[in-house]
């Protein structure tokens, strides 16, 4: 019995929509004595650094990007996170300081989503996903 092209087809093209690879964030820290200048809050065209695969985190599903007061300093920090840390921001003055300090936390999913900017899924590319797959079904048959 010959398979049916149809479920071949649908096969390859769900593989491909929900992939199984591990997720690749952004992980710096502006704290890092060897690299300073590398992880910024924006992460200009000329850094060095790119998304790098999330193995050391356990059941890594999020990318973060901490901005503001954090280790003791301010900068910015991007890492992995199994957990979804939300997206917000606080202002934080800590005992003996004279500023008010700006600090957010931005989470999101998605292979080096935490560059830059925090960026929401685009629905208008999402929706016709199944409609695409439909139409190659139905053009096989």
């Amino acid at each position: 019995m010959l398979p049916c092209y149809g479920t071949i087809v649908f096969g390859f093209v769900l593989g491909a929509l929900l992939r199984t690879s591990a997720l690749n964030c952004y992980q710096c820290s502006g704290s890092d004595p060897k690299e300073p200048f590398q992880c910024n809050e924006w992460l200009p065209s000329d850094i060095d650094i790119q998304p790098e695969p999330c193995d050391n985190v356990y059941g890594a599903k999020y990318c973060v990007k901490h901005i503001g007061r954090f280790e003791g300093g301010i900068g910015a920090k991007r890492f992995c996170s199994s957990l979804d840390l939300g997206n917000y921001c606080n202002y934080v003055k800590q005992p003996g300081d004279t500023l008010t300090y700006r600090t957010c936390v931005f989470t999101c999913t998605g292979d080096g989503c935490n560059s830059s900017s925090f960026r929401k899924p685009n629905f208008v590319l999402i929706l016709p996903t199944p409609l695409l797959i439909l139409a190659l079904v139905k053009l096989i048959f």
